[in-house]
């Protein structure tokens, strides 16, 4: 499994349209970046962290990777030694597994369980 943050308007938006979700990260689409940023389990929290604080609008794509149309490839983030998934094209959404709505603390941090 990976995992992508997601607005929750974003993802409801890819199930009502054609069936692909298109945002790479938060405002920035998959045309403008050319990939979509991907987490593994235990990457997700700090990227909520740094990207996602206190936002009550997010949601947590569990997605099977192996039922992906699109190529996923493993790459240091930039500046970084950390390796994330990334995948390069649109997100068919019958490779999310499971949606999960994420609680925000009270020092704005996002509840994330995977």
């Amino acid at each position: 499994m990976i995992y992508h943050l997601a607005l929750e308007s974003d993802w409801t938006h890819a199930q009502a349209g054609a069936g692909e979700y298109r945002v790479s990260t938060i405002g920035r689409q998959l045309d403008d970046v050319g990939f979509i940023h991907c987490s593994f389990d235990h990457q997700v929290q700090k990227v909520a962290d740094a990207f996602y604080r206190g936002r009550t609008d997010v949601v947590l794509l569990s997605i099977d990777d192996s039922k992906l149309t699109s190529p996923m490839r493993k790459e240091n983030a930039e500046g970084t030694t950390d390796v994330f998934p990334h995948v390069y094209g649109p997100l068919n959404v019958d490779a999310v597994a499971s949606v999960r709505q994420l609680g925000v603390a009270s020092d704005g941090t996002l509840s994330i369980v995977v």
